[in-house]
């Protein structure tokens, strides 16, 4: 069925400019696909007997994409937030006692599958709630084969079920194990998890942590992100979080997708970004929580032209905040991020950082209809806080007729 949006103030961000507005703008939708977009006066002849929806002179944006987050966990760390906040330890002292990513995943390896999934799935539609039409979900707190699978099979079922687009994420290199030796679990991961994962097709990437803090070594790093290249798996990295660990230098060698964090990334480290094509992906809700004196090099990824996305980085200890719109807010008040980067950086920049080829992002012909429909008149305004403002309408292509969807639209 093919359907028509009339009346729309039509943002598709294309070519970088998300502030270009189509007013009175038409937007025809077929199969899940956007057929045609512009101004309701030039709507083809074939489209104007097909059934049509009245937006109200509402904004349209492509549907936001979320492209960090590790949303599939069982407890809760508020109270080491707490401590934080108290000055009464930092979190490299909370994961060497055993805290901080082993609280989590010694009750995620606890956990059933089916709360696992329930937990996970309330927190996907409250995502979806805020716009969020994509999403990256990460394995990570396993740290062993079988719970690692578990949480990629969930990952796997919620894009199934929910009909967005999930890519999962193998994040086969966290943090070291407290019960595995290191140069053990970086084998395990390498002989074992990976080959597992990459038979029944589970991840969609492979990422590791690089910080010699918190993360893998640059050797035992290394090791996992040549496993997943030789087998021609997408690689990320999460790097130099609390020290300059030359993790995204790793970039280029394996051709990474993404990198995040880099509050400690130099300007060699930015180059290397540069020439692996990789986007830069910025986090402030972590980096306000772990009060880090150090900022992402935005100015030097500016100079470099590298990708900047921004994410909420959801998980249940730094950043266990549902709010896409509010990340953004917050790398332009922090990071010095324009309005223009930090839209772009939810759209698409962040679908970028995913690997998204189907108009995920953007809205265009033959790309996937994936929306948010705001009450705002412009796309500045979604970085304003009116009352209501991140609690946009979602068409998502794979869920079909807009009809159906568009049943609460007043």
């Amino acid at each position: 069925m093919t359907e028509v949006l009339l009346n729309g103030r039509l943002a598709p961000f294309g070519g970088g400019n998300p502030f270009d507005v189509i007013e009175d703008g038409a937007l025809v939708v077929g199969e899940g696909h956007i057929r045609w977009i512009g101004n309701r006066r030039q709507l083809p002849e074939e489209f104007r007997s097909c059934r049509t929806h009245d937006l109200g002179n509402r904004l349209v944006t492509p549907g936001l994409v979320e492209c960090h987050t590790h949303l599939i966990f069982e407890g809760d760390r508020g109270a080491e937030r707490v401590e934080r906040c108290q000055g009464r330890a930092t979190y490299a002292e909370q994961l060497e006692r055993g805290g901080a990513i082993h609280s989590t995943v010694r009750a995620t390896r606890n956990a059933d599958y089916n709360r696992l999934y329930t937990q996970a799935n309330e927190r996907i539609c409250a995502f979806e709630a805020r716009g969020v039409t994509s999403i990256e979900i990460k394995s990570g707190y396993g740290l062993d084969i079988d719970t690692e699978l578990k949480l990629l099979r969930i990952g796997r079922k919620l894009g199934d079920l929910r009909k967005i687009s999930v890519r999962t994420t193998l994040l086969a290199g966290h943090t070291y194990p407290l019960d595995v030796e290191r140069s053990d679990f970086v084998e395990l991961v390498c002989d074992q998890l990976l080959p597992i994962a990459f038979h029944e097709a589970l991840a969609d990437a492979v990422e590791v942590c690089c910080d010699e803090v918190v993360g893998l070594d640059l050797d035992d790093a290394s090791a996992i992100l040549e496993t997943a290249y030789r087998r021609k798996v997408p690689t990320r990295m999460q790097a130099d979080i609390f020290s300059d660990s030359a993790g995204a230098v790793l970039a280029p060698a394996f051709y990474a997708r993404a990198a995040s964090h880099l509050l400690h990334t130099d300007a060699m480290g930015v180059k290397a970004l540069k020439a692996g094509g990789t986007t830069a992906v910025l986090l402030p809700f972590v980096t306000a929580d772990l009060e880090a004196r150090s900022r992402p090099p935005v100015e030097d990824l500016r100079r470099e032209g590298v990708p900047i996305a921004i994410a909420t980085g959801y998980n249940p200890g730094t950043a266990p905040i549902i709010d896409p719109l509010g990340a953004a807010r917050l790398a332009m008040d922090t990071f010095g991020l324009s309005a223009g980067e930090a839209l772009l950086g939810l759209t698409v920049n962040a679908a970028r950082a995913l690997g998204l080829v189907h108009g995920q992002g953007t809205i265009r012909p033959n790309g996937v209809a994936d929306l948010a429909i705001w009450d705002a008149d412009h796309p500045e305004a979604l970085l304003a806080h009116p009352r209501g403002l991140d609690s946009p309408l979602v068409l998502i292509g794979k869920r079909g007729p807009v009809a159906e969807q568009l049943r609460h639209l007043v």
